[in-house]
């Protein structure tokens, strides 16, 4: 029984992805709206703003124009599989940059939560951004390949 609840939710997680995948890859828009707006999402999704992605997109959308609901597709590249991931790395990153000894555990987590918090910060904003210009990169060559390839159809 454990089992096919652990199949369940993997088969969910991977049904998302596909989903928010679709539905970057049939978006309307300028090639260059499509792959902000994917970037946005992916940089809001790796920053650690627990739930606030959507939020802080729609934030962004009245500032700088992109498609928003590829921002907010691109946003779930932050699940329950990557969450941990992105937090590690980005706290590992930080604590390099910092040059701080304070390791990430829980119980020096009250203890040193300013501290912990500002080296999370340094290294999701550049986990972040890595981040988003590599999925700008990636979703405006593909966007940009198969609007060539409908053409020549």
């Amino acid at each position: 029984m454990n089992f096919n609840v652990k199949n369940n939710f993997l088969t969910q997680v991977f049904r998302r992805i596909r989903l928010n995948f679709l539905k970057v890859y049939y978006a309307r828009g300028s090639a260059k709206e499509i792959a902000l707006g994917a970037a946005i999402g992916a940089f809001w999704g790796v920053f650690p703003t627990f739930g606030l992605s959507t939020i802080l997109s729609l934030i962004m959308y009245k500032m700088i124009r992109f498609n928003l609901p590829v921002a907010i597709s691109a946003a779930f590249i932050s699940n329950p599989i990557t969450s941990p991931f992105f937090l590690v790395i980005s706290y590992q990153l930080g604590a390099i940059l910092t040059n701080t000894e304070v390791k990430f555990k829980p119980e020096n987590w009250i203890e040193n939560f300013s501290q912990i918090g500002y080296i999370l910060i340094i290294g999701s904003t550049i986990i972040s951004s890595i981040t988003a210009i590599l999925v700008y990169v990636l979703v405006l060559y593909g966007i940009k390949q198969k609007r060539k390839k409908e053409i020549i159809q």
